[in-house]
């Protein structure tokens, strides 16, 4: 059994089933979560599915969507790079973007494992990546979830934060709650860099 658990919201069912914020654009959060049954039809994720959005599939298609140069955050001394968004792919049960980070200076720099994730830095993730659906007034987040065991320590459907950066790029993805129907654009926000905006959602 699996908890999934969100601010102020604890939800436990024999599935997968994560909680995620949203807001109005950028500004406060509230939190929703998948709906779920305790039976066999329940609807959310089962932690095969949620390993497969995690760390299957390809990298995304060659075509970059979108891209801004900005630096990855550290407190010594930020870390020029560029972000390459390949996909914003939406389904029912969620959207997954791909993008790559890539180094612009020449150099393969280490980078801190707080630079996404100010909160938990080690879960060694990106959680705090957020995507913004401004014509809904959506503000999401990856889905985190923890074990009924161990809820001190929450997973989040997102990858691994890169301890080093390359000339040759990391390709990184997330995976937030479903967009509103009819979405066609969105903008991914991640901390260091300008808003990627414009991004064109294909639906699946």
């Amino acid at each position: 059994m699996w908890v999934a658990i969100g601010v102020g919201a604890i939800i436990a069912t024999g599935f997968v089933v994560f909680a995620s914020c949203s807001g109005n654009g950028p500004g406060p959060r509230s939190t929703v979560t998948s709906g779920a049954t305790s039976g066999p039809e329940a609807k959310g994720w089962t932690r095969k599915e949620i390993a497969t959005a995690l760390f299957e599939g390809d990298v995304g298609n060659s075509a970059v969507l979108g891209a801004v140069t900005g630096a990855v955050p550290d407190r010594a001394k930020p870390k020029p790079a560029r972000i390459e968004v390949t996909e914003v792919r939406a389904t029912e049960v969620g959207t997954l973007v791909r993008f790559t980070l890539k180094n612009v200076d020449g150099s393969d720099p280490l980078l801190s494992s707080a630079a996404f994730n100010v909160k938990s830095p080690l879960t060694l993730d990106i959680r705090d990546v957020a995507l913004i659906d401004v014509a809904h007034n959506l503000r999401l987040q990856p889905y985190l979830g923890v074990l009924p065991f161990n809820t001190d320590f929450s997973i989040s459907t997102c990858s691994g934060m890169p301890l080093q950066m390359s000339q040759a790029g990391q390709w990184l993805s997330a995976t937030f709650p479903p967009l509103k129907e009819g979405a066609t654009t969105v903008s991914l926000e991640l901390a260091g860099f300008p808003l990627i905006e414009g991004l064109p959602v294909s639906h699946s």
